[in-house]
């Protein structure tokens, strides 16, 4: 009896180390994994890097992203992604990426959220034109985000999204 009860308490610690060195990602992986998740059209798993405060603004990218043509959205599927550049100050990050198909690299923001690195991301982020509402509070309407010209006798154009 005595060497089942040694077998279970070895076995039990052995548990309980390999729990306590579960390794946390890095910011460099949670925004590969994010960016892969945009890639692929997966906005829930997008969703599962981001912070709270950035679930609403996934929710726009994917409806800008339901517009896409076939060939675009192949484009995006097929692009390189790769971390070039990565600092990080506490429980902030910035993580630069290359994007082969935008050619162009892109500045991801990160914060600690329960000790987990999220993706940051703002209406400004994805819509280069984004005017926050007076009232914080109200719910997003088309208005706030992208202004009426008024110098230009009232048409509107809309920013081009990579």
């Amino acid at each position: 009896m005595t060497n089942y009860f040694r077998i279970f308490t070895l076995a039990l610690l052995a548990t309980l180390f390999f729990s306590a060195c579960k390794k946390r990602a890095t910011p460099q992986e949670v925004a590969l994994a994010f960016m892969h998740a945009i890639q692929d059209s997966n906005f829930d798993q997008a969703r599962d890097y981001a912070t709270k405060e950035s679930q609403q603004v996934i929710q726009l990218y994917s409806f800008f992203d339901a517009r896409r043509s076939d060939a675009e959205r192949e484009k995006i599927k097929n692009a390189r992604i790769e971390v070039v550049n990565m600092e990080e100050n506490g429980d902030k990050a910035a993580v630069t990426i290359l994007n082969s198909s935008a050619h162009q690299k892109e500045v991801l923001q990160l914060v600690k959220e329960s000790g987990q690195w999220k993706i940051s991301l703002t209406f400004e982020s994805i819509i280069p034109n984004y005017i926050p509402p007076a009232n914080a509070g109200t719910a997003l309407d088309s208005t706030a985000v992208v202004p009426a010209d008024t110098a230009s006798g009232g048409s509107m154009t809309v920013p081009a999204v990579k």
